[in-house]
């Protein structure tokens, strides 16, 4: 949402993987301290495996990071449709607007509709 709208606070952050390096993201997070909270579960409409991963910073903060693996080649084409966007941290991978609408209406949350009106509202950045 950030970086095709305005920014917003969200509790986690989400990683949409290609399939196969799903083991390798996980070791990684793992070795920063992070550990899946709850077991895997899958958004049948959309096609998609969440797995959720948590890192408890101290006693008031903790990190999510949701790891969305495709279990479909629609889902998976998000990927290779992904645009480049800079931010302060560097360079990012986003899911293009149309993509990101697309996922937001297969959740179809209060929020994910707010952030859907925003994004076809917003020119784009």
């Amino acid at each position: 949402m950030a970086f095709h709208a305005e920014p917003r606070f969200t509790r986690d952050i989400d990683i949409l993987i290609e399939p196969d390096d799903f083991n390798k993201a996980k070791g990684i997070l793992e070795k920063d301290g992070y550990f899946e909270s709850a077991s895997p579960w899958i958004f049948q409409n959309m096609a998609i495996e969440l797995h959720r991963l948590l890192k408890v910073v101290n006693e008031e903060d903790e990190m999510l990071i949701d790891i969305l693996v495709p279990k479909s080649d629609e889902i998976l084409k998000i990927i290779s449709n992904a645009l480049e966007a800079e931010s302060e941290e560097g360079k990012v991978i986003v899911a293009n607007k149309r993509d990101l609408i697309f996922l937001k209406k297969g959740r179809g949350s209060k929020q994910d509709q707010a952030d859907i009106e925003k994004l076809e509202n917003e020119e784009d950045r």
